[in-house]
C-alpha cells in the first residue's frame, strides 16, 4: 500500500517527471487559449458588419445635416442629430479600436526571460534602464541545461554549433548582403551590444538572436515551471478582457448599425419625396427630421442594455456566485461599458431635443407634445435598460475620461490611502 501524500517524502526523480507533466498539461492549455484568441483576431463578424455600417452612414447623414444646416433649420434639430449620429458611429468604432488592443496586449510583450538585471556584469542596456522592444507572447523554446548529462550537453552544443543548424539565424557566409552590419546596428541600439566584426561576432549575434525570440541560454526545468505558470495566468487575464470587448463590440455595432438602416431609410424616402429631386432646396422636412431623431432616442437605450448584456448573461449563469452588481467593483472589466453608458446619454439628450424640437416645427403643439411624450418615454426606457447597473456617477465618468486619455484603472482612492497610512 502507498504511503500517504502528507508523509510519503517524494524524490527528485518524482518531481521532475511531475513537472514535466505539468509543462504538457500547459502546453494544452496555453494551445485552447491561442485558438480563442484566434477566433476573435479573425472578428469575420466584425469585420462583414463594417462596409455595410460606413456605407450607409456617413453619406445619408451627411447629407441631411449639410441639407437641414443651409435651409437655416432649427439649430436645435441639426445639432442635436449631428451629436447623436456621431456618437452612434464612433462608439462601435472604438469598441472595435480597443478589441485590437486588447489582442495586441494578449499576443505581445517586452518581457525576457534571463535578461540581465540592472548592474550585472551582463547588462548591456545601454540606457540604464530595461528595454521595450515587443516580441510574441511566447518565446522560443530551450532544451533545459539541467534535464541532460555531460556526454549528452556536449553532443546538443555540438549540435548547436552545426553551421547549416546556425545559418537559420546567422547567414554561414560573409556574403550576407550587409545583413550583419544591420543586425549588429539594431542590437547595438537597442541594447548597447557590440559584437565583433565578421565571423567572429556570430555567436554573439546567435544569442542576440535568441533574445530577440525571448530565450535564454541558461534555462532549467524549475525555471519553465515557474514561466509558464506566469505566462498562463497573464494569457487568463487578458483573454478575459478581450472575450468580453468582443462581445460588447459585436452587440454595440449590432444594435448600432440596426439604426443606422433605420435612419438611412427615412433621409432615402426624404430624396425620393423631394420636390427638388433630393437637393432639399426648402430644407429636410421636419417629419423626417422627427423620425431621424426619434431611431436615436430609441437606439441609446437599446445600446446601454446591449454593453452590459454580457455581464448578465454570465451572472444568469452562474447562479449564487454574487450580485450582478458586483461586477462593477473591477473598474478595468467594465470600463468601457461604463463610458458607453455616458456616452449614450449624452446621445439621448441629444437626439430628445431634436425631437422635441422638430415636432413642434413639424405639427405645432400635438407635435411638441408627441415630441415630449417621445422623450420622456426614451429617458425612461434608458433608466430601466440599466437596471442592476450599480456604478455610481462618478466612476461612469471617470471611465469615460480614463478611456479618453488611454488609462486601465483610476488612481488610488482615498479610502485605500488611508488604509495603506494606517497600516504603515
Amino acid at each position: 500500500m502507498e504511503e500517504p501524500a502528507q508523509t510519503r517524502t517524494i524524490s527528485d526523480e518524482e518531481s521532475r517527471a511531475a513537472m514535466r507533466t505539468f509543462l504538457q498539461r500547459c502546453e494544452v492549455r496555453l494551445s485552447t487559449i491561442h485558438r480563442v484568441a484566434q477566433a476573435l483576431l479573425g472578428g469575420s463578424a466584425l469585420v462583414l458588419l463594417l462596409p455595410l455600417f460606413i456605407r450607409d452612414g456617413f453619406p445619408k447623414m451627411a447629407t441631411l445635416l449639410i441639407s437641414s444646416y443651409d435651409a437655416n433649420q432649427h439649430w436645435l434639430v441639426i445639432g442635436g442629430i449631428a451629436v447623436a449620429a456621431a456618437l452612434s458611429v464612433i462608439l462601435p468604432v472604438v469598441a472595435v479600436y480597443l478589441l485590437v488592443g486588447d489582442l495586441l496586449g494578449f499576443y505581445f510583450t517586452s518581457n525576457t526571460f534571463g535578461a540581465p538585471e540592472r548592474g550585472h556584469a551582463y547588462d548591456t542596456h545601454a540606457h540604464g534602464r530595461p528595454i521595450f522592444n515587443p516580441r510574441f507572447i511566447i518565446p522560443g523554446l530551450g532544451f533545459n541545461n539541467d534535464e541532460v548529462s555531460e556526454h549528452t550537453k556536449a553532443q546538443i552544443d555540438e549540435g548547436r554549433k552545426d553551421a547549416w543548424t546556425r545559418a537559420l539565424l546567422v547567414p554561414k557566409s560573409l556574403e550576407d548582403a550587409g545583413w550583419r552590419d544591420r543586425f549588429d546596428t539594431r542590437t547595438f541600439e537597442i541594447w548597447g551590444h557590440t559584437a565583433a566584426e565578421g565571423l567572429a561576432g556570430d555567436e554573439d549575434r546567435l544569442r542576440q538572436s535568441f533574445r530577440l525570440a525571448g530565450l535564454t541560454r541558461d534555462r532549467t526545468l524549475a525555471q519553465d515551471v515557474a514561466r509558464t505558470e506566469a505566462l498562463l495566468a497573464r494569457h487568463v487575464l487578458h483573454i478575459r478582457i478581450a472575450v468580453l470587448r468582443y462581445s460588447k463590440a459585436l452587440m454595440l455595432m449590432i444594435v448600432t448599425m440596426m439604426a443606422i438602416l433605420a435612419a438611412a431609410g427615412i433621409v432615402e424616402h426624404a430624396l425620393h419625396t423631394d420636390p427638388s429631386g433630393g437637393r432639399f432646396v426648402g430644407g429636410v422636412p421636419y417629419r423626417y427630421l422627427f423620425l431621424v431623431a426619434l431611431v436615436y432616442v430609441v437606439w441609446a437605450p437599446v445600446a446601454a442594455r446591449s454593453v452590459t448584456l454580457p455581464l448578465r448573461m454570465i451572472h444568469r449563469r452562474t447562479p449564487g456566485m454574487g450580485k450582478h452588481e458586483d461586477a462593477y467593483l473591477d473598474k478595468l472589466l467594465t470600463q468601457f461599458e461604463s463610458a458607453t453608458v455616458l456616452v449614450t446619454l449624452v446621445g439621448l439628450l441629444g437626439a430628445g431635443a431634436a425631437l422635441i424640437v422638430s415636432g413642434y416645427m413639424a405639427g405645432g403643439t400635438t407635435g411638441l407634445t408627441i415630441g415630449i411624450v417621445l422623450g420622456v418615454a426614451g429617458i425612461l426606457l434608458w433608466v430601466a435598460a440599466l437596471t442592476g447597473y450599480s456604478a455610481p456617477p462618478r466612476q461612469t465618468l471617470s471611465a469615460l475620461m480614463l478611456l479618453v486619455r488611454g488609462r486601465e484603472a483610476p488612481c488610488p482612492s482615498q479610502e485605500m490611502r488611508e488604509k495603506r497610512s494606517s497600516a504603515t
